[in-house]
């Protein structure tokens, strides 16, 4: 957290987690990724912080060498990210965009009514 931290200046799921917190909201937390903020940090380095701060601690790295050994021989598994679609990446603005759409093909419509 705090090399995340150090790096982008936000925190990596954008709140302060709290002692007491329950597992719906913490479904609703998403990673940000530090290239959001720092376009200069390559995918690997993003990929290992990532690992680092994940919610379940089974999922994170076991030791903390582990983590300065893929910051100094980069994983192959970061460095090939496939790109994650809009829903997954921002769901908010996906929707919102669904509903935007939604609404100027209605306003289109509701003309075409008016005018026929």
């Amino acid at each position: 957290m705090i090399a995340y931290e150090l790096l982008t200046s936000h925190l990596p799921y954008g709140e302060r987690l709290g002692r007491e917190v329950s597992a719906k909201w913490m479904n609703r937390l998403r990673y940000i990724p530090t290239r959001n903020e720092r376009l200069d940090l390559p995918v690997w380095v993003d990929g290992a912080l990532e690992r680092a701060v994940r919610l379940d601690p089974k999922r994170r790295y076991v030791i903390e060498t582990e983590l300065i050994y893929d910051f100094r021989y980069p994983n192959p598994d970061f460095i090939e990210r496939p790109i994650r679609p809009l829903l997954e990446r921002n769901p908010v603005g996906f929707w919102r965009g669904v509903a935007l759409v939604s609404l100027i093909g209605n306003l289109v419509l509701l003309y075409w009514l008016h005018q026929g």
